[in-house]
């Protein structure tokens, strides 16, 4: 094992009945799974929408209750901790807080956190540690483990879940390797995974379509990552070929009430009676421009976009 890795055995955390609090190790492994996909290529640490969802999605597998993860306890109490070099995490305080952190105590919720600080360093040299597949891979097991090993069905879902994390971020890293014909049942998991992570990020969490976004205290979102070009039809899981959309209108596309055009406007069925007032949620968007990631990498493929018009019911 990297020795650098032993310094994760030694995390100050709290006790509950069932054993260690789990909030200090699932950061950890939310750092670990976004380190692996790329998402953080340096020691600096963006505290950002992606990093709350995952380390929500660790909590909720490792307690079975999402609502209680408060991030920001070990956000803040990490700092408490030793790395190989220093602190295991030292907060990127603003300038005016920065001689009154310790006074004020621990933050009382998320948002009084992220007015202290947004980004903090992870140490240095357990990073560069992290970016090594291998030594990521042994990082999470030693973290479930130690910390996280007393509750067999939470360990399992545990472990199941940075089982396909880990594959996933391969595709994140390699978005091109998302097209292609699956040869394994594990694949599947793994790319979807990668096709809704990067498509709900490029677009923001925002619908394409609506341009409605909302996010849940928990951090679940309203909008799902929807194929342009159906997967049993292309087998193709690269983000060009997706879009964010909420579920009804998800649903409206699949069944070519609607479609984005090459045009980047939106289309609507003409089998979709106007004068139907219960048809209006839908007739309000023909015409609508199309909502696009700001990355031009990520836009939707023009080929992609012409399918759907060619499918949309006449």
């Amino acid at each position: 094992m990297d020795t650098r890795l032993e310094y994760l055995t030694r995390l100050r955390v709290g006790q509950r009945k069932t054993g260690p609090a789990p909030n200090k190790p699932c950061l950890l492994l939310a750092l670990i799974c976004e380190i692996q996909s790329g998402h953080f290529s340096a020691p600096e640490v963006v505290i950002d929408k992606r990093l709350l969802a995952r380390y929500h999605d660790l909590y909720e597998a490792a307690t079975g209750n999402r609502h209680a993860a408060n991030p920001q306890l070990p956000l803040w109490h990490l700092r408490n901790d030793q790395g190989p070099t220093g602190p295991l995490w030292s907060p990127d305080y603003v300038p005016e807080m920065a001689s009154l952190s310790d006074q004020l105590g621990q933050p009382k919720s998320l948002d009084n956190l992220l007015a202290r600080f947004a980004s903090a360093h992870l140490d240095a040299e357990l990073f560069a540690a992290l970016q090594d597949a291998q030594v990521a891979r042994q990082a999470c097991a030693l973290l479930t483990q130690h910390y996280l090993s007393d509750d067999p069905q939470a360990f399992r879902r545990l472990t199941d879940y940075l089982e396909c994390a880990l594959a996933s971020s391969e595709y994140e890293k390699a978005p091109e390797n998302l097209a292609g014909v699956l040869q394994e049942s594990s694949q599947q998991y793994a790319r979807s995974a990668a096709f809704r992570t990067l498509v709900l990020d490029a677009y923001d969490y925002r619908c394409a379509a609506s341009r409605l976004r909302y996010i849940t205290p928990d951090y679940r979102y309203l909008v799902e990552a929807a194929h342009l070009i159906p997967f049993r039809v292309s087998q193709d899981d690269r983000p060009t070929n997706g879009l964010a959309l909420t579920p009804n209108l998800h649903w409206a596309m699949d069944n070519h009430l609607i479609a984005p055009g090459p045009d980047h406007r939106w289309h609507v069925s003409p089998a979709v009676d106007a004068l139907v007032p219960d048809n209006d949620w839908l007739c309000r968007l023909d015409g609508k421009p199309l909502v696009l990631p700001r990355n031009p990498r990520w836009q939707p493929m023009s080929e992609a976009l012409a399918w759907r018009m060619d499918h949309l019911q006449r």
